[in-house]
């Protein structure tokens, strides 16, 4: 089985009752089956307790206030604490925030956005991402009806995605709507069952005068501040039909709209001003973040533009939340309320299964998130 995880995945650490925030609150905590038998047969006063607290018909732990019942007042986990350690755990609390993508002979593993210890790897590392590999023996496994010339052409893409994402001699707005192109073409390609055309897409992808063809379209296109505040307020309404996590996240949303709404147009100094505190590096990493995480999963839909239309969106609205926080408090925010507002829309769109597929799905609609009009909020 080869593995495959980001450059800084060994570097994290649980804060455990240190954290900001806490992984056992905020959404349902899903048992394995293989717990589930554990914990049936588990004896004493920790035993009574995990037939109590937990829902046996939906395999999932109780929560009390929105928290799960084994975490204490001090933010550490009684299971933990009385179970003997992490052998306790189920297999949800004990890979987060580690999230595997399974592909036939690959597992490729992140690290979530969603955990505060981890954006703080993802979003303060200043090198571009990149990725160690290793091979571990073990079953061969066979995966029924999987493509795997299109998932070839997929780690292609994304390989070739990558070296021109990460291109810093050029700005991020350059960057990302080559890539956003060149998607869709690929995506033209899948649809029409030409992958074979694949390999040279790539090639003329890989061109210098790649650059100068859509740094001359950006140019001619414009800034259309009109067409761009309409595209993020089309953003927004996606989050109004969204399974909600956390109570306070409409109360904040809703703010952040009306005051990203009632914004004026930037000068060039509110611009560069913001832009200091969300910088291309920044946006880079949150870019190939979610590319790393989701982009090859197309495999399985089909759906390579959606996940890079997805991927653009999970970027886009952090950084207007962002933005509507620098509005409201003129600009005094620091870099970490760039990492805290990454893990807060991380929780509440990437850990429910069914809002990223909805947020896919409507995201495929051409009359609101065209290829032009995704250019415009580059």
């Amino acid at each position: 089985m080869q593995y495959t995880v980001p450059h800084y995945y060994r570097k994290f650490r649980c804060t455990a009752e240190a954290c900001p925030d806490t992984c056992c609150a905020g959404w349902q905590i899903q048992i394995d089956p293989a717990s589930i038998k554990k914990y049936h047969r588990t004896k004493g006063r920790l035993g009574s307790r995990l037939k109590n607290e937990i829902d046996w018909e939906n395999k999932c732990f109780r929560q009390h206030n929105g928290r799960c019942a084994f975490l204490n007042d001090e933010n550490l986990c009684d299971l933990y604490l009385e179970g003997g350690g992490e052998k306790a755990f189920c297999r949800t609390c004990r890979l987060y925030p580690r999230h595997i993508e399974e592909f036939e002979g690959l597992r490729e593993i992140s690290l979530s956005l969603s955990c505060p210890s981890a954006a703080e790897l993802i979003l303060k590392s200043r090198d571009p991402l990149h990725f160690l590999h290793a091979e571990i023996p073990s079953r061969t496994e066979s995966y029924q009806d999987f493509d795997f010339f299109l998932f070839t052409k997929l780690m292609d893409s994304r390989n070739l995605i990558f070296r021109i994402l990460q291109d810093r001699s050029h700005p991020f707005r350059l960057r990302a709507a080559i890539i956003l192109a060149f998607v869709h073409d690929l995506q033209q390609r899948i649809d029409h069952h030409a992958l074979f055309d694949t390999d040279t897409l790539m090639v003329r992808y890989s061109s210098p005068s790649v650059w100068t063809w859509f740094e001359q379209r950006l140019k001619k296109a414009g800034q259309n501040d009109i067409l761009a505040a309409r595209t993020v307020g089309n953003l927004f309404v996606i989050l109004d039909h969204l399974e909600v996590l956390r109570p306070d996240w409409k109360p904040h949303t809703r703010e952040a709209r009306e005051i990203l709404s009632d914004a004026p147009v930037p000068s060039d100094d509110i611009y560069n001003s913001f832009h200091r505190l969300f910088s291309d590096i920044t946006s880079e990493q949150l870019m190939a973040y979610f590319i790393y995480t989701y982009f090859c999963g197309a495999v399985y839909n089909g759906n390579a533009y959606g996940k890079m239309k997805f991927a653009l969106a999970g970027l886009v609205l952090i950084r207007e939340f962002v933005r509507a926080e620098w509005l409201k408090t003129r600009g005094d925010i620091s870099f970490d309320y760039v990492v805290s507002t990454a893990c807060s829309c991380s929780r509440e769109i990437e850990h429910s299964d069914t809002n990223k597929i909805k947020m896919e799905k409507m995201l495929e609609s051409n009359e609101r998130f065209g290829l032009e009009t995704l250019f415009s909020i580059l």
